[in-house]
């Protein structure tokens, strides 16, 4: 899912406004629908990108690294 930047893509993208006329009702409700989503993932990436653990070199073996950031986050949305 996309902006609209990504208009033209492969990507899920809002609906542009044409210059002849208004977003129709189900178009509007389409975007607002598409965005509210994004908005969540966004905030997610912001989230995990102030945590300092990722900041820093992972300090276990590379072949652990699926469990233990699958570990981190259970206990980010634990909290």
């Amino acid at each position: 899912m996309g902006d609209k930047g990504y208009i033209g893509t492969a990507m899920l993208t809002p609906i542009r406004k044409p210059k002849h006329r208004d977003l129709l009702d189900w178009e509007k409700d389409f975007n607002y629908h598409h965005n509210k989503k994004r908005a969540i993932v966004e905030h997610a990436i912001a989230n995990l990108t102030t945590w300092h653990i990722l900041h820093t070199d992972h300090r276990r073996p590379i072949d652990t690294f699926a469990t233990t950031i699958s570990a981190v986050l259970g206990l980010q949305f634990y909290r």
